[in-house]
């Protein structure tokens, strides 16, 4: 799965909000038309989605500018670049029709790339002069994205147009972005800093929905956040009826608002960015897709070895359980402390390690240490080798160990395919322990402290499970919260009710409510072993293991000096 924004743009500064250009051509840039019997189809679905729509829901045809391609121009003198977008014409029916809907097979797979509508959207990153960035939470009626938050936006009206020359068509652009923010939020047009900060700062399109396209801005109000809720609160602005909500966000805390595992906000991808993480795309899976994973680890090495006495998958899982009890004590007792955080960014690198690989081409006791390794870099633990070799007691040569560690570093990191941002749930939990004070337990800090502490037991038991690869962080987070306020006997279901699932309708709640059962028992259930049993197991692995991946083997030795006669071979015949 690929990320689910695409930055097509790659812009290197923003740009003011009316330096870019448009190319409009029909015959160029409309969508090629579809089969007859798969538009008669499509047809069928839009008529179905009129006639079964509840009352109140909007939902209606009118046309939109389809976003071809975009051209960036650098201009030689000043480095700026010129951004042009490609436009033709396009339909809200047939958006809906092959981009935001579900299709059966038989449909989608005669609809290609040219065949799409991407009408393109405009969205702004609107901010107060309190530093605040705006979102509205869309309405329940909106067919798109309904009950999430969002930045405001919609689209650029072609039908207010009379001719469309590429002057009025960007002031089209311009304007209905603006009219965007006015509509949706009810923020005083006067008070928009358009002359002063009004920037494009990308061009992007969202995969899950095909591509989806949308140009957004950054722009500025005078107002405060408390004078936009006032205004807000008064519903006097035209498109009241398409959002419930207004919420402000730190602007300090963005990177906070970009990460899926720092928030429970049900966030359109526009401004939700764990979407756009490795994380979300590259490492969620279901339990069928871990199990066949690791037989594939394990079945790739016997064929390779072609022998008999290798362990099994089963035997496998508990050489990794031993090993990762072994980490995680390690890391409790690491100095300088590691925090909880780096310990379950730690805990991730190893388990992902060996999604892909099996213990007997890799042996975990010198994985789990490169992994410790390695999150002193990622997660800031600023810590010289000679220091983090001072934590190995056991070490019977710490010049080999240094050695190990160093030439096993890169082979990690290509080994999680470069993608070392790892999202816990100590964050978003965190979060919910200080939103806890503030609406609810302002006059019981006490409570929140042994929620805390009781969570953080929870959460700390999730790291020898594979409750990573099955949700995201801020669910196991909401988990952690209410599995520790039933043993520390706090009682916070009306906090729940009125902030968690107080606006989400009842298909949504009880989602919520069977992934907390789920994330539950993954915990509540780990793999046990006997320490016995585990000790036997360990010296077979010691017997089968490839020794060619071995540092301290002479055959690694010899690889490696091949490699890098091979390297300097190379060198001498190609380099000056």
């Amino acid at each position: 799965m690929s990320s689910a924004w695409i930055d097509l743009s790659n812009l290197k500064k923003p740009l003011k909000f009316n330096d870019f250009s448009v190319n409009f051509n029909t015959d160029l840039y409309n969508a090629k038309p579809l089969p007859s019997d798969i538009q008669k189809k499509l047809d069928e679905r839009w008529n179905e989605l009129l006639n079964d729509a509840k009352p109140g829901r909007i939902l209606y045809n009118q046309s939109k500018f389809r976003l071809h391609s975009i051209e960036t121009k650098t201009n030689d003198n000043d480095d700026s670049i010129q951004l042009i977008l490609n436009l033709g014409l396009t339909d809200y029916k047939s958006f809906i029709c092959t981009q935001q809907q579900s299709l059966p097979d038989d449909i989608r797979q005669h609809i290609t790339e040219d065949h799409l509508s991407h009408p393109l959207g405009v969205g702004s990153l609107l901010i107060t002069s309190d530093n605040y960035i705006v979102l509205i939470k869309r309405s329940s009626a909106c067919i798109d994205l309904p009950n999430m938050y969002d930045i405001p936006g919609g689209h650029a009206e072609p039908r207010n147009l009379k001719t469309y020359s590429k002057e009025n068509i960007i002031e089209e652009i311009i304007s209905s972005t603006i009219a965007e923010c006015v509509d949706e939020t009810n923020v005083d047009r006067n008070s928009l800093l358009i002359d002063s900060f009004f920037f494009v700062i990308a061009v992007v399109r969202n995969q899950p929905q095909y591509g989806r396209p949308a140009i957004e801005f950054c722009l500025r109000t005078s107002m405060t956040s408390s004078e936009l809720q006032q205004c807000y609160n008064l519903q006097t602005h035209m498109e009241a009826y398409e959002t419930s909500e207004i919420k402000f966000w730190p602007i300090d805390k963005i990177s906070d608002l970009l990460n899926s595992s720092q928030t429970l906000l049900s966030i359109t991808p526009a401004c939700h960015m764990y979407h756009l993480s490795t994380q979300y795309n590259k490492w969620l899976f279901t339990v069928e897709e871990l199990k066949e994973l690791r037989t594939k680890a394990n079945n790739d090495y016997v064929q390779k070895k072609n022998s008999m006495n290798c362990l099994t998958v089963d035997e496998e899982a508990m050489v990794l359980r031993y090993y990762e009890l072994q980490l995680k004590d390690f890391c409790d007792k690491f100095e300088p402390p590691m925090t909880k955080m780096a310990i379950a960014v730690c805990m991730q690198y190893f388990k992902r390690f060996y999604l892909n690989n099996s213990v007997m081409d890799y042996h975990p006791k010198d994985i789990y240490l490169i992994c410790v390794y390695l999150t002193c870099k990622t997660e800031e633990l600023r810590i010289s080798i000679t220091d983090f070799l001072s934590n190995i007691k056991n070490s019977t040569n710490i010049d080999q160990t240094a050695d190990i560690l160093l030439s096993y570093e890169l082979l990690l990191i290509e080994k999680l395919n470069f993608q070392l941002v790892i999202h816990t749930a100590y964050r978003p939990f965190e979060g919910l322990i200080i939103d806890l004070k503030t609406h609810y337990l302002r006059d019981n800090v006490n409570d929140a402290d042994r929620l805390r502490l009781t969570g953080y037991e929870f959460l700390d038991k999730t790291l020898l499970t594979d409750v990573y690869f099955l949700f995201p962080p801020s669910q196991i987070a909401l988990t952690a919260l209410l599995f520790a306020s039933v043993k520390a006997a706090v009682h916070i279901d009306e906090y729940i009710l009125k902030h968690i699932y107080g606006s989400l309708e009842s298909a949504q709640m009880q989602k919520i409510k069977e992934t907390i059962r789920l994330i539950a028992n993954v915990v509540s259930t780990p793999a046990k072993f006997k320490k016995s049993e585990v000790k036997q197991i360990v010296e077979k692995l010691d017997k089968c293991y490839n020794m060619d991946n071995d540092p301290r083997s002479d055959e690694y030795k010899k690889k490696r000096l091949e490699q890098f006669q091979t390297l300097t071979d190379y060198e001498a015949r190609n380099l000056p």
